[in-house]
């Protein structure tokens, strides 16, 4: 019956843990590098609306688990400066696969709305975006880069599950891509990202999507020629064509 499903317990987590979350993405998306430092304790709780008790208990659990590093004084909380070069542990058999696959879906269409529904601003923070990701001279800028332009995107479509589904696959992979010194192809990066931001302007949703269609199978390509090389050759033989 429906109480079945409707009266079962709720399996909420602890407050902090939505904290622990959102800074462990941080990081994994290249939003926060090795090294930087995060903002007060007061200025992460207003902005996340929780207590300063609650971030408290989230950057202790990070502590613990080695992502974060606290010093006295002003040194303030800041990430790691080994936290990328953790040891590759999780299987990648497949799962790469399905992400490019999720992202050629779900990005794409990102990009159609994108440049139906643009402000001003958004494209100015592209082109932000975009110098930065041209300036970039390690992995970890090029990842901030790479995710900003990519998250901006999804914002700029205007619907938030979009957004999530994009902020998802980009952690679930990209992360562990970083922790396996992933070369990154710098410029067919920013050939990709021109050409999309370039239709988005224009307001062409067809060409902004033909676009990010054509720059996530060319990454899709390359990762898994990568991969292949040093031995992490997913199941699904299609997916590197």
């Amino acid at each position: 019956m429906s109480d079945d499903f409707l009266l079962r317990p709720l399996d909420a987590p602890p407050a902090y843990a939505a904290v622990v979350d959102r800074i462990r993405r941080a990081v994994t998306l290249g939003v926060l590098l090795p090294g930087d430092r995060l903002p007060s304790e007061r200025t992460l709780a207003e902005g996340m609306q929780v207590s300063r008790v609650t971030v408290r208990e989230a950057l202790r659990v990070l502590q613990g688990e080695g992502l974060l590093l606290t010093k006295r004084g002003s040194g303030g909380t800041t990430v790691s400066p080994g936290v990328m070069a953790a040891d590759l542990t999780d299987d990648y058999d497949g799962k790469t696969a399905e992400v490019f696959e999720v992202r050629l879906a779900v990005e794409t269409m990102a990009a159609r709305l994108a440049a139906e529904r643009g402000r001003p601003a958004d494209l100015q923070w592209l082109d932000s975006c975009q110098d930065a990701l041209e300036a970039s001279t390690d992995i970890h800028a090029f990842r901030r880069a790479d995710s900003n332009f990519h998250l901006a995107v999804a914002r700029m479509s205007g619907n938030t599950m979009l957004s999530q589904v994009i902020e998802d696959t980009r952690a679930s992979v990209f992360s562990r891509l970083d922790r396996s010194n992933f070369p990154v192809i710098y410029e067919s990066s920013s050939r990709g990202h021109a050409d999309v931001i370039a239709a988005i302007k224009n307001r062409d949703p067809d060409a902004a999507a033909a676009a990010m269609a054509a720059h996530i199978e060319e990454a899709r390509g390359e990762v898994m020629a990568v991969l292949a090389e040093r031995g992490h050759e997913p199941r699904t033989q299609e997916a590197g064509s």
